[in-house]
């Protein structure tokens, strides 16, 4: 009895000086890769505590398309992790040492292969405890995505791409896109039309297993004119389920989000015009304005709302993907004759003839984004 008694209390000093450290270990990283079989594809945890976290006591779950429940158990974690330090879990079957796509990347191999199935619309999920189901039986420390949502055209979408965390708080499931710098579907394909070693570069340059450097949002420009905000044509007001956006349409009753990445210096010249939730396969158009119309509030047009105008010039013309993404290629300040110290406003005008388009069909446009350039 003596020895018993003992052993619980070492086990429950052991378990009280560790779960202090639950909150301290993270998402800091997810990436969906673009090489044969979509590989590689990881997750990174980081420690941002003062002391290690006895790994075993945690796991790392995936549902899938939307689910609210995960298809097989929740993979529990191994070893520890010390302060400041990173774990990388790669989702590959072909995991021999020094075989998988993972080592061929990165030139090592992750810390941990998890057996789950993953892709870039999936929500990633880290729990205090071993994890099944629906994630009840244990405790949600962190999430990157929402439970029951399909991330195919979301502002969180990272199919062929990546999401870096900019803070190192778990979110105990409340998660915010405005925690993470998300370049958008597609990120790691960028300039390679297919080539695998461009794509390989990409993955080395854009991401950073055991690396958590911290970031700042990427949000560039000031969003304004939203479906949300406004009285859109039909009352197809958008619902919010994709951020700020433009006016519902066939595809999303969260209306096609307009947003940039990289600098709104002319001389860098690397800012892409971004549009998530739009209409599926589609052309449309990416136009630039002098002027915000009516203040801001915009002017019914079509399915949505005209919110740049005044000397309009086309920017690029571009066809969406399946699930409604498109971006420019194109040098947009230079396209659009900017020069340092214009302020200039940009929309999304695309077609969207489905029959079950709100409005009676036709057309819709994102919402507007006002950006000052600098030299």
């Amino acid at each position: 009895m003596k020895r018993s008694l003992i052993t619980t209390h070492v086990l429950a000093l052991t378990f009280a000086l560790a779960r202090p450290a639950a909150a301290d270990l993270f998402i800091s990283e997810v990436v969906d890769g673009t090489l044969p079989g979509g590989q590689p594809k990881w997750v990174e945890l980081t420690n941002s505590g003062s002391s290690a976290v006895i790994l075993p006591g945690f796991s790392l779950g995936v549902m899938n398309n939307g689910a609210t429940s995960m298809g097989s158990a929740a993979h529990v974690l191994s070893g520890s992790l010390q302060p400041g330090a990173s774990y990388v879990i790669a989702f590959e079957t072909d995991n021999g040492p020094g075989t998988s796509q993972f080592f061929g990347v990165y030139g090592q191999d992750p810390d941990d292969y998890s057996s789950d199935q993953i892709n870039g619309d999936d929500t990633v999920l880290l729990y205090l405890g071993a994890a099944s189901g629906d994630g009840t039986n244990a405790t949600l420390l962190d999430a990157y995505g929402l439970i029951g949502v399909d991330g195919t055209g979301t502002s969180w979408e990272y199919t062929d791409s990546y999401s870096a965390r900019c803070g190192s708080v778990a979110n105990a499931g409340s998660f915010t896109t405005l925690d993470w710098d998300i370049p958008g579907q597609g990120a790691l394909l960028f300039g390679c039309g297919g080539d695998d070693t461009c794509e390989a570069a990409n993955l080395v340059a854009m991401t950073s297993p055991w690396s958590h450097p911290g970031c700042v949002p990427v949000q560039t420009g000031s969003l304004y004119c939203t479906g949300d905000q406004a009285t859109c044509p039909c009352a197809n007001d958008n619902d919010g389920s994709s951020g700020p956006a433009g006016c519902a349409n066939s595809a999303s009753t969260g209306g096609a989000s307009l947003t940039a990445t990289g600098s709104s210096s002319l001389s860098t010249a690397d800012l892409s015009l971004q549009c998530s939730s739009g209409a599926s396969l589609q052309p449309g158009v990416f136009f630039q304005g002098d002027n915000a119309i009516q203040s801001g509030s915009g002017a019914p047009f079509g399915a949505g709302l005209r919110c740049a105008g005044g000397a309009a010039v086309r920017l690029e013309v571009v066809t969406s993907g399946t699930f409604g993404s498109s971006s420019t290629q194109v040098n947009v300040g230079l396209k659009g004759g900017a020069s340092p110290g214009d302020t200039k406003r940009y929309q999304l005008w695309y077609l969207d003839n489905d029959p079950t388009a709100p409005c009676g069909g036709g057309f819709n446009l994102s919402n507007g984004l006002e950006i000052s350039w600098s030299v």
